[in-house]
């Protein structure tokens, strides 16, 4: 998206940081998510999520928070456990800012979602980005 743009919804990461290494997490989740990074932070470890989810969902944040709650209520019960003793986990939700004078961005998470988050433990983040720059105009050779 251009500095012109409105604002918009841009992705939904969720975020988890444990004291050991969440890579069994990650291979248990599979093809149903895309790994953005699991390794060492700081003192600890950090995976960090995004859904797997066909094209029409990617900007709808109910559907993608359903598919992580999903994922996340039918863990097994030893990877229920490694989940709930995780330092932090964290529902991300990422929105580019858009210009100023543009349509306002709103999104809703019901009821019900917010009482699954919280069931699980895990809070709840809003990061808003700046606008992208424009993209720089193509060379034009003339010959």
């Amino acid at each position: 998206m251009t500095a012109a743009a409105g604002p918009h919804f841009i992705n939904l990461d969720l975020e988890f940081d444990s004291a050991v290494d969440p890579a069994p997490l990650a291979r248990h989740f599979g093809e149903r998510v895309c790994v953005l990074y699991c390794g060492a932070v700081g003192t600890g470890f950090r995976l960090v999520l995004e859904a797997e989810v066909d094209y029409a969902a990617r900007g709808d944040v109910q559907r993608l928070t359903a598919h992580f709650l999903r994922l996340l209520e039918t863990l097994p019960p030893a990877l229920r456990a490694f989940w709930d003793q995780g330092r932090s986990r964290v529902f991300d939700y990422g929105f580019e800012s858009g210009a100023a004078g543009t349509a306002v961005c709103m999104r809703q998470l019901d009821v019900d979602c917010l009482r699954r988050i919280a069931a699980l433990g895990a809070g709840l983040r809003i990061t808003v980005y700046p606008p992208s720059p424009p993209a720089p105009p193509a060379n034009r050779h003339e010959g």
